[in-house]
């Protein structure tokens, strides 16, 4: 039927829990209409009436099946379809103790898929197997308790790094502990060797370590593509000849001014002296190329120390002569303003002097008749002026006449000798009469204060 193509389940059936609802007390099927409803409850016709929700046929939710290999566990795992793949993560954290950030969840026929990913959109079967890959965890920590190597945490790239990419005094040799859940030796590697209290200590100080666990072939391939990526295909070539009970292998590699080098692989098989002794082999050669480039680097430092210096000090020299020189721009700026000022004020006071010049009256003749006042006026410089003027004019034509020499009376006092008297200090409406300046006078100009 439709209902069974589409993997629905019917609740309510002749025997079901709806059943006495549906029969007479005697047992048997009420007649005619009862009949005709019960087919017309998955009835598409819009002529149907609507029925009581006893005979309404409910879908139960599809449940979907997972086994998931972890090692050599296996978890079961039973989700509805409209879950999402994190829910399956979140039971996995709690069965392997992994968290989830760790996992990475494979065997999806679709490709690898979002934590967000609802079951239902993948149209998976209702049983599936899947398993956990978990490269960023390390088998010795969890396995073989707190006494094991201090491993990085990070991508392979961010491992070297943060071993060859320092400064020449900071760097390490890069360890690659390549595990294998397969492999007879892994335990014993493990548990004797690798966290042996000598070998952890020695590997701490000098090592950075990083680990991955090649136990899936899918984790190994995606592995032999970093190698390749970092270290060359030899490399990778090389890890790809061991077979599984070869390993756990150990790689040290150390890096070079042009590539990185792997100067050792150490197979699971050997002993923890064995293992030290090559361990300290490695370093001794790193010791020296590490001495090599501290002294290249401290070289090199102290070749741009001085570059650094001499671009300072040209630097600041540059500076002292831009300001030097802005200070000169300045300096003449401010002398050609304060000329151009003082052309300015010499031509306006030059204008004055002779428009003052041109209006003063003539100078009376002595065979005039009339009273004439005759002046002597000594200047700053020891030089005396002399003209005579009529008894009524007025001493404003007296001003006009020292400031048409250059003496104006802004600037300049008109003194008499005795008694002192400041004649600027006079109306200049009065005659020269009036300020007693007649027949004649000798005055002099000071400069005012």
């Amino acid at each position: 039927t439709l209902l069974e193509l589409n993997n629905w389940d019917l609740v309510t059936t002749p025997y079901g829990p709806h059943s006495q609802a549906a029969t007479g007390p005697g047992g048997a099927a009420p007649a005619g209409p009862a009949s005709s409803s019960s087919s017309s409850s998955y009835s598409g016709s819009p002529s149907c009436p609507v029925l009581p929700s006893r005979h309404i046929v409910e879908r139960q939710p599809r449940m979907l099946h997972f086994r998931v290999e972890y090692r050599q566990r296996s978890v079961e795992v039973v989700l509805e379809e409209s879950s999402t793949v994190g829910e399956i993560k979140q039971i996995l954290e709690t069965e392997l103790q992994i968290p989830m950030s760790k996992m990475q969840l494979k065997g999806w026929k679709s490709g690898d898929v979002l934590d967000s990913t609802l079951l239902r959109t993948l149209h998976l079967p209702k049983n599936n197997s899947l398993y956990v890959l978990t490269p960023d965890i390390t088998p010795t920590a969890a396995t073989y308790g707190d006494c094991h190597p201090v491993f990085f945490i990070g991508s392979l790239e961010a491992a070297s790094q943060e071993a060859f990419y320092g400064k020449a005094r900071d760097r390490k040799l890069l360890a690659i502990y390549l595990h294998n859940d397969e492999s007879v030796l892994s335990n014993v590697f493990c548990s004797q060797m690798m966290c042996a209290e000598s070998i952890v200590s020695y590997l701490s100080q000098n090592f950075t370590t990083w680990a991955w666990d090649v136990t899936k072939e899918a984790n190994k391939a995606r592995l032999l593509t970093m190698c390749t990526r970092h270290f060359g295909s030899v490399v990778a070539q090389t890890i790809r000849t061991y077979k599984t009970d070869q390993f756990p292998l150990l790689l040290i590699v150390m890096g070079k001014r042009t590539s990185n080098e792997v100067l050792n692989v150490i197979q699971g098989n050997t002993t923890v002296d064995e293992l030290m002794m090559r361990l300290m082999g490695a370093m001794e050669i790193f010791t020296a190329q590490q001495q090599e480039d501290i002294k290249d680097e401290d070289e090199r430092e102290a070749r741009e120390m001085v570059k650094r210096e001499q671009d300072e000090a040209y630097r600041l020299s540059l500076e002292a002569d831009r300001k030097k020189r802005e200070a000169q721009e300045r300096e003449e700026a401010e002398q050609v303003r304060l000329e151009q000022i003082r052309k300015e004020q010499e031509e306006e006071r030059e204008a004055i002097r002779l428009s003052l010049e041109q209006a003063l009256p003539p100078e009376p003749s002595e065979e005039g008749g009339e009273p004439i006042s005759k002046l002597r006026i000594r200047t700053p410089s020891g030089e005396f002026l002399e003209r005579r003027f009529l008894g009524g004019c007025k001493l404003q034509v007296l001003f006009d006449f020292v400031a048409s020499k250059g003496y104006p009376s802004d600037e300049f006092k008109l003194l008499t000798t005795f008694p002192r008297r400041n004649i600027t200090q006079l109306e200049p409406a009065s005659t020269l009469l009036e300020a007693k300046l007649f027949p004649q006078e000798t005055l002099f100009l000071e400069a005012r204060e």
